[in-house]
């Protein structure tokens, strides 16, 4: 009788900071069930009490810790550890934040949608915030061709969600690895997910099935206080990065055209689309400024700018 082995599945847990919460996200990443899984912890720098609240955790054998000899920041440790997922043998990896929590079911559900779905570069589910708030967190599928994927990511992706999801292996390791930003890494990690989505759909399952924890020490929550003018300099950033990594999988002018207006509606919150990371409306003078950048870069992406 032949054996079917189950997929691997490899869960990154980049930590910094996180013995208050580490050993909570650890028993509910190893009690998930009918999953083939290992667990790479990497502690970012010389963060001994991290190191300690992940030490009862190592006698299990499907998981490992480095520490790492220096500080990196969170998007070079999340990189870091999704390189100690590169095995030839594993199938999919997911990211699992040190202070977030998995509900059971979550990789079983989340494995057997992308095997039944092999153009999907990332599944996902929806998630529930706790801790400083109580709200439901959701995005839709990116889903269709290539294009239709990158529209669907600018007009409708913003809390990084799937970042947290199940990455097919054959996707990462496709795409150039997650990179920082000057803006202190602002929304990283949603730009990560428009990277993977050149290599396939990124498909929503609708279960709550996940815990996404706010506190005040959250890297996230820090940039919501951040000075107004350095908060419109980030977001314009980041939905140029957006569209950036989007214009890969345009192959004729329309399509460039088509995602150079989705990512402006993203910007500046047009179409019906939230102005998002914003508490008031720009100014005159600030929407001039956010277009020019926007607009001058947009024109280096069109195909007669790249010749």
């Amino acid at each position: 009788m032949t054996t079917i082995s189950k997929p691997v599945v490899v869960v990154c847990i980049p930590v910094w900071n996180g013995s208050g919460f580490v050993a909570e996200t650890l028993a509910s990443v190893l009690a998930q069930q009918a999953v083939t899984m290992r667990v790479h912890i990497s502690i970012d720098g010389p963060d001994e009490a991290s190191r300690a609240a992940c030490k009862p955790f190592l006698s299990d054998d499907r998981v490992s810790l480095v520490m790492q000899p220096a500080r990196l920041g969170w998007v070079r440790n999340c990189a870091a550890t999704l390189g100690l997922a590169a095995a030839p043998d594993v199938d999919y990896a997911c990211i699992q934040p040190h202070d977030d929590i998995m509900e059971a079911g979550y990789l079983s559900t989340l494995v057997a949608v992308a095997q039944a779905e092999p153009s999907a570069a990332v599944v996902y589910s929806d998630m529930i915030a706790f801790g400083h708030g109580d709200f439901d967190l959701r995005q839709p599928s990116a889903i269709g061709s290539p294009l239709s994927r990158m529209t669907a990511l600018l007009l409708d992706h913003f809390n990084a969600v799937a970042f947290r999801g199940l990455t097919r292996m054959s996707a990462l390791r496709a795409v150039e690895p997650m990179a920082g930003n000057p803006m202190n890494d602002f929304a990283v990690d949603t730009v990560w997910m428009t990277r993977l989505a050149t290599q396939g759909d990124l498909i929503r399952v609708p279960r709550t099935l996940y815990r996404k924890r706010y506190h005040a020490g959250s890297t996230h929550g820090a940039w919501n206080h951040w000075p107004r003018e350095q908060r419109i300099a980030a977001w314009t950033r980041h939905c140029i990065d957006m569209l950036r990594e989007a214009v890969k999988v345009a192959n004729d002018s329309a399509a460039v055209a088509m995602l150079i207006e989705a990512a402006r509606i993203r910007l500046l919150g047009t179409g019906g689309t939230p102005l998002h990371f914003q508490t008031r409306p720009l100014t005159a003078t600030e929407y001039a400024q956010v277009s020019h950048e926007f607009d001058t870069v947009a024109a280096q992406l069109r195909p007669n700018s790249r010749l």
